[in-house]
């Protein structure tokens, strides 16, 4: 009971917290050294915990989505990163606004994907959007 209690403290929750920081901290030290896998790796479960500890829609959770989109992109697995693009920017769009920076740059990340997709049409249109606004 005594751990149970401890674990529940606000201290422990900001421990967990903070590992969780140094986790996504690991996984861009990682993919920017070109180590995708191990990256995945870190991303994946730092995903998963943030979903379970602060909600699919809070914005830690979404970063973490954004990096490991990040990660998809830098092995050439667009179409898994467009997925999670896309799910992110509906996320924020519907969070934030369609004109919040955080946004606009999951919009960007769209847009430069189709384009590394050579589907320069459909990036146009995403490239189009972001100076409308």
């Amino acid at each position: 009971r005594a751990v149970q209690r401890r674990m529940s403290s606000p201290d422990s929750v900001i421990a967990g917290l903070n590992v969780l920081q140094t986790a996504q901290t690991l996984g861009i030290a990682l993919h920017s050294q070109k180590k995708y896998v191990e990256a995945e790796v870190v991303i994946r479960e730092l995903v998963s915990k943030r979903r379970e500890m602060l909600g699919a829609e809070h914005r830690d959770t979404l970063s973490a989505l954004m990096v490991l989109g990040d990660v998809f992109s830098g092995q050439g697995k667009f179409d898994d990163a467009l997925e999670i693009y896309i799910d992110v920017r509906t996320l924020r769009e519907r969070v934030l606004g369609a004109e919040n920076m955080k946004t606009l740059s999951t919009t960007m990340n769209i847009a430069t994907t189709l384009q590394n997709q050579h589907k320069v049409g459909e990036a146009e249109v995403m490239y189009r959007e972001l100076l409308r606004v």
